[in-house]
């Protein structure tokens, strides 16, 4: 009963904080303020070691939620610009090879990182298969966490304004709230996709799963409309809050020695990323924005979720970020063979010794 009043406490907490620092940023007039200032006020929050937390269960109604509207943008001419796909997830795929070894060389050569914790480090928004990977290498695992959560955090929080300056965005915003009973139907699909991609342990399943569930309803013609905007800006706050609370527990010497070599990590990736976003536009035409964000190295969930704030293509974004996944899953052997556990272990970035494994962020 203690640790149930506990959770809720800190839940409440944690979406007062969302809420607060959303409506600041929403009112100031930033790009997907909702999301980012959840972000932004849950993070600050954990540095302070305030008790924030959002319950599993709560995120993945979360992610199933928006999946659910963010299939409503699944039209006919979605459907056609898929045949323009296959080069743009070839040059995504390139450049996600171009970041791992630039971003690697840099953490190894200027800051003086191991190979294991640099190279996973630089491993471009697949937190979970990273994290899983750490624990099977020679790689320094809070550094390695903290260094993928501090780009998410970046990403999230600077992206909106970066993509502001070129935003053509799909008509997601002018599209009217769905009848309850549409809205009934397709948070019951969605809710059933959700929970059948994360089964089958789809990277980014409950979102993606709800999204191509509710999207299925939309191009048959049997439901039309989203849900309701007060909806979605609860989803967004909640979306915010979960990247925000994952730096509950972070040491406050390992965080200020992760920053910079994080953030100029992070710098480096995302350049590379629009370079090759740059010449996706140049030969296929697609929106900038739309391609940056497909292209840039944060998580399924949190690129997605950005993508429908922004009135972006989320199927767009949402499945070339789940096959860049699934490539740097299949793949990562080769990334890691030389790493592995059994091998002598490596000493700490210089910047910051390992905290324990009970520290891990």
């Amino acid at each position: 009963m203690r640790n149930l009043v506990e959770a809720s406490q800190a839940l409440l907490l944690t979406l007062a904080l969302g809420s607060a620092g959303g409506f600041l940023l929403e009112s100031l007039g930033m790009p997907a303020g909702w999301l980012c200032g959840s972000v932004l006020a849950v993070a600050l929050g954990a540095f302070r070691r305030w008790p924030v937390r959002v319950p599993d269960p709560v995120r993945d109604g979360t992610f199933a939620v928006l999946g659910t509207s963010m299939g409503s943008a699944l039209t006919p001419d979605t459907i056609n610009d898929i045949r323009l796909w296959p080069l743009s997830i070839a040059l995504l795929l390139l450049s996600v090879a171009a970041t791992m070894a630039a971003v690697a060389w840099y953490l190894r050569r200027v800051h003086g990182w191991d190979a294991a914790t640099a190279r996973l480090a630089a491993v471009p928004g697949a937190l979970s298969a990273v994290l899983a990977l750490a624990t099977s290498t020679t790689a320094q695992f809070p550094v390695v966490a903290l260094s993928q959560t501090l780009r998410q955090l970046l990403l999230v929080s600077l992206m909106p304004l970066a993509l502001a300056f070129d935003h053509r965005g799909a008509p997601l915003s002018t599209a009217s709230p769905a009848s309850l009973p549409d809205m009934a139907l397709m948070l019951a699909a969605g809710l059933a996709g959700s929970l059948l991609l994360a089964r089958l342990r789809v990277p980014g399943g409950r979102l993606v799963g709800a999204m191509l569930a509710s999207g299925a309803l939309h191009l048959g013609g049997w439901v039309s409309g989203r849900l309701d905007p007060a909806v979605l800006t609860a989803a967004f706050v909640l979306t915010g809050a979960v990247i925000g609370s994952r730096f509950a527990g972070a040491r406050p010497g390992l965080l200020l020695a992760t920053i910079k070599p994080a953030t100029i990590g992070t710098a480096i990736a995302v350049t590379i990323s629009l370079g090759f976003a740059l010449l996706c536009q140049r030969l296929l035409g697609l929106p900038l924005p739309e391609i940056w964000l497909a292209y840039a190295p944060g998580g399924v969930e949190a690129m997605t979720v950005m993508a429908f704030a922004l009135n972006l293509d989320p199927s767009y974004v949402s499945a070339h970020h789940v096959l860049r996944l699934l490539a740097i899953t299949l793949l990562s052997p080769l990334w890691t063979w030389s790493i592995a556990a059994h091998r002598v272990a490596a000493p700490a970035p210089p910047e910051a010794a390992p905290p324990s494994p009970s520290e891990r962020p």
